[in-house]
């Protein structure tokens, strides 16, 4: 293949070593124009009615056989020891009484 490396080259097999099943996957759908095109589509319609949000990104994922198992509840930001901080401030003004 001018101008890139073979997938059976020693350097794209370091490269693609540590890549597991999900990571090919990824890999294939970011190359595949049809997973694009229907990616793009289902952003334009979120962004036209936000409301639909869930639907559309549920429908993209059946589309595509996708599954998300390792998502997390909340898209904020943690700020781990506020809470902790807190307990201790408080465990230790009472002690002081």
């Amino acid at each position: 293949m001018p101008g890139g490396s073979s997938w059976r080259s020693p350097s794209t097999a370091d490269q693609y070593r540590d890549h597991d099943y999900a990571d090919f996957a990824q890999e294939f759908l970011h190359r595949n124009a049809d997973y694009r095109r229907d990616y793009a589509d289902t952003q334009e319609r979120i962004a036209r009615f936000p409301s639909v949000e869930h639907h559309e990104k549920e429908g993209l994922s059946r589309r595509w056989g996708l599954s998300f198992p390792h998502r997390s509840a909340s898209k904020r930001p943690r700020v781990p020891g506020t809470l902790v901080a807190q307990r201790i401030a408080g465990r230790d003004h009472r002690r002081n009484c």
